[in-house]
């Protein structure tokens, strides 16, 4: 007797709407003006004297919200204070939770053994009110409120730890029928899942079998109150009506017997899914799992939105109806593109998601199909023959294409080898040209000079083939006074000599142990950096020839850098220093 009071008082206490019900509207003479009769504690909400529904323990009246400009719904419970200080911890949760398809939840205080809420109005009353309003929706209708209320129970659910409604059911999901949009209320029954839970909360028809017994529940009752919603909707009728009072349906729960208008859906999609939600916890469907069939996705349409004058290249749209008008805009190109490939990229690219590659691709197809038929000079055989041509040309092209991607490749390679084959040319060259023993340039240019009346040319090993020690030791004027003749600008020799000597490079060999980076501090400018290590490395380009190189006699001190004044050494460029 005890549980079947309780089952009563919790089945009284759900059933209170929080909007329009003519049994509890007061409609007398003195409420056909509206006027206010209480203000919040921070005097930013306005009861207003039209009640909207009432029941054994809750009434819920209209009110304003002076800052925001709207109407909110202004519930009053009666409760002690030592109850409204156990319920902190759900209001807590009711503050945080923000959701397109949950009820705002906006104010909360005590006052006078009550405890009052201020939530957001919604304008068509209960999914309930609406059901018997409509009798038995369709069903695309009820796939769209289904999908709202699973994305509002998968955000409660996707919170650490999940957040457990406890009490789903028609009463509860409020609509506005101006567009469709459907919101879970009541979340005074709410609590976060610490762990498993065990107060028993709820309606009967509504509750899951787990929340009678000591082991506790956690977020899947929120599935099976779902479940139990969706059989009403399709059947239209209350779960367990054939039961006479709550002990009954409390027994059948229990032996999981299930309702009788189970056996009154037709659609065996729509009965697998409520079976995958009524059923025992360990088999039970998560809220995601729903999502993710085929039953619950958006219905998804493309539209072609315009085309050129040639009808080959179109603009496409996919329209995902029930997501807030989702869509996907794209371009067709009816010599290049098919259907199938063009759906394919868009998954890879994560543009839809996979579960809608056939449906998409069929609907681009039907789309190609009507254009065909506007072509007027194609009769049924030309047609077809076309949708061969188009389709051995798109093999073609792409077979094409592959071929230039492997020509290229090819030739990447054949140049990848050969500059790897210079490159141990050129090692090879320095390391036997390390190994020789080094004659002193001046020696080798007299040596030339004297078989023959033209001017010496130096080979690049010839000009590298010089003492280390002897130009280690050479003062850097040389070089300065050397670069800047060769260069036309001798009138910058004392300013290259003194910036050098300023940095403490008095040798050559000093000049040979710099980094780029020490160049870079030397305060030269960066022509007269370049012409100074283009003049000290005397490094020759593969490119270059010999005869560029071309000296006069020489007739100077071996020590006097100045006499190669005919040296045509700019040149030498240092990539590293441009």
């Amino acid at each position: 007797m005890e549980m079947n009071q309780n089952l009563n008082e919790l089945r009284d206490i759900s059933s209170i709407s929080i909007y329009p019900n003519p049994e509890h509207i007061d409609l007398s003479n003195k409420h056909d003006s509206e006027q206010i009769v209480d203000i919040s504690p921070n005097r930013r909400y306005a009861k207003l004297n039209c009640i909207l529904g009432k029941g054994a323990y809750k009434t819920v009246y209209k009110a304003l919200d002076w800052e925001e400009g709207f109407e909110v719904a202004w519930s009053s419970t009666q409760t002690s204070k030592a109850q409204y200080m156990e319920l902190n911890e759900e209001i807590e949760i009711l503050k945080r939770v923000r959701h397109p398809n949950i009820i705002n939840f906006h104010d909360c205080w005590y006052n006078n053994n009550e405890i009052i809420f201020i939530t957001e109005l919604m304008t068509s009353g209960t999914l309930r009110e609406y059901i018997q309003k409509l009798q038995v929706p369709y069903l695309k209708i009820i796939k769209r409120w289904s999908r709202q209320i699973l994305k509002g129970l998968y955000y409660l659910h996707s919170h650490d730890p999940p957040i457990v409604h406890r009490d789903i059911k028609c009463d509860n999901i409020f609509i506005n029928g101006a567009h469709g949009e459907v919101k879970i209320g009541d979340m005074g029954t709410a609590k976060m899942k610490l762990g498993k839970n065990y107060t028993v909360i709820g309606t009967p028809e509504f509750i899951a079998p787990e929340m009678y017994e000591e082991k506790g529940y956690n977020e899947k009752v929120d599935v099976y109150a779902f479940g139990m919603c969706l059989l009403e909707m399709v059947t239209g009728e209350y779960p367990y009506s054939e039961c006479k009072n709550p002990p009954q349906i409390y027994k059948k729960v229990i032996n999981g017997i299930k309702p009788e208008c189970l056996n009154k859906v037709k659609d065996p999609e729509v009965l697998e899914i409520i079976n995958s939600c009524i059923c025992p916890e360990n088999e039970r469907w998560s809220v995601k799992q729903l999502l993710e069939t085929s039953f619950f996705l958006p219905e998804a349409e493309v539209k072609l939105l315009s085309t050129d004058e040639t009808k080959n290249h179109l603009t496409m749209q996919v329209i995902f109806k029930g997501t807030d008008q989702l869509s996907v805009k794209f371009e067709f190109n009816t010599d290049t593109d098919t259907a199938e490939d063009v759906v394919s990229e868009m998954i890879q690219e994560e543009v839809i998601p996979d579960r809608y590659q056939q449906l998409i691709t069929s609907e681009i197809n039907g789309i190609l199909r009507e254009m065909n038929k506007y072509i007027p000079e194609l009769d049924e055989n030309k047609e077809e023959d076309h949708h061969i041509w188009k389709r051995e040309n798109t093999i073609t092209k792409k077979i094409e294409q592959a071929n230039e991607r492997f020509q290229e490749a090819e030739r990447r390679i054949m140049v990848a080898e050969e500059a790897i084959k210079n490159i141990d040319m050129e090692l090879e060259n320095l390391e036997n040209l390390a190994k020789r023993n080094k004659i002193p340039l001046e020696y080798e240019l007299q040596k030339k000079a004297v078989i023959t009346d033209n001017p010496p040319v130096l080979t690049p090993q010839e000009i590298v083939q010089v003492d280390d020690d002897y130009l280690n030791d050479l003062p850097v004027e040389e070089l300065a006074k050397y670069t800047a003749t060769t260069n036309n600008k001798a009138d910058k020799i004392k300013e290259w000599t003194q910036k050098l000597r300023d940095q403490d490079i008095v040798t050559i060999g000093d000049l040979k142990e710099l980094h780029d980076e020490d160049w870079a501090s030397l305060g030269l400018t960066v022509l007269a950096t370049r012409l100074l290590k283009n003049a000290l490395y005397k490094i020759l380009n593969d490119n270059m020839s010999p005869q560029q190189y071309s000296l006069p006699r020489i007739n100077s001190p071996p020590n006097d850098l100045g006499r190669y004044t005919n040296m045509t050494h700019s040149s030498y460029t240092d990539q590293s220093a441009l």
